[in-house]
């Protein structure tokens, strides 16, 4: 966590800065419990829905998840939904992922599967995060947290495209369950005096 700027001045005032947290996202439907509303789903050449309730594959909590890939086709699945990041803020985004080695796959070469990406407002994308199609998670849901690079940080807000995809062939089935998607807004501290009247604060570690 970022650490508060604290100081005594001469006069023994003690100040704090504001905590580095400037709220949560409203991502629509980020547990995908309403199934597929707000967000968009792509699957080609096979059809079918990425966002369900399926037992067979649980959810990291709830009842729905997305389900990409695990098909043992070639292709490719996406969802993909918008978001606003307001003015001034650094971007965080979070989710749930799991993947597992089923029977018949991941028996080809090894390439990066699963990938998110951010797309900036001007059409810009930025890959945020990859995973390969040799290993799974073990059964188990692992949650992944990475900060957007510095093109999303803007002093007006933006419309930001988020993406789940995953590539396939015939010789590589995983399936990958993607759960619990959500986006946090920080604020950017600068290490940098802050001038007060009576003294100068500086950030420290913590």
């Amino acid at each position: 966590m970022l650490a508060a700027v604290t100081a005594v001045a001469a006069t023994g005032m003690l100040v704090t800065a504001p905590n580095a947290s400037a709220g949560t996202s409203e991502v629509t439907n980020p547990g995908f419990e309403s199934g597929n509303a707000s967000w968009h789903e792509k699957v080609t050449p096979f059809a079918g829905h990425l966002i369900n309730n399926s037992s067979a594959w649980p959810a990291h909590s709830g009842t729905g998840k997305a389900e990409l890939g695990g098909q043992g086709l070639t292709g490719m699945s996406r969802i993909s939904q918008q978001v606003t990041v307001p003015a001034s803020r650094v971007p965080v985004l979070s989710f749930w992922v799991r993947s597992d080695v089923v029977s018949g796959g991941s028996a080809g070469f090894g390439f990066r599967q699963l990938i998110v990406e951010a797309t900036a407002d001007d059409g810009t994308p930025y890959e945020l995060h990859d995973r390969m199609n040799k290993a799974g998670t073990s059964g188990s849901y692992e949650k992944v947290t990475v900060t957007l690079p510095d093109a999303f940080y803007r002093s007006t807000p933006q419309n930001v495209n988020i993406s789940f995809t995953v590539i396939e062939d015939s010789a590589n089935r995983m399936p990958f369950l993607i759960d619990d998607v959500n986006m946090e807004y920080r604020f950017k501290m600068i290490d940098r005096p802050v001038i007060i009247p009576g003294g100068i604060f500086r950030p420290i570690g913590g």
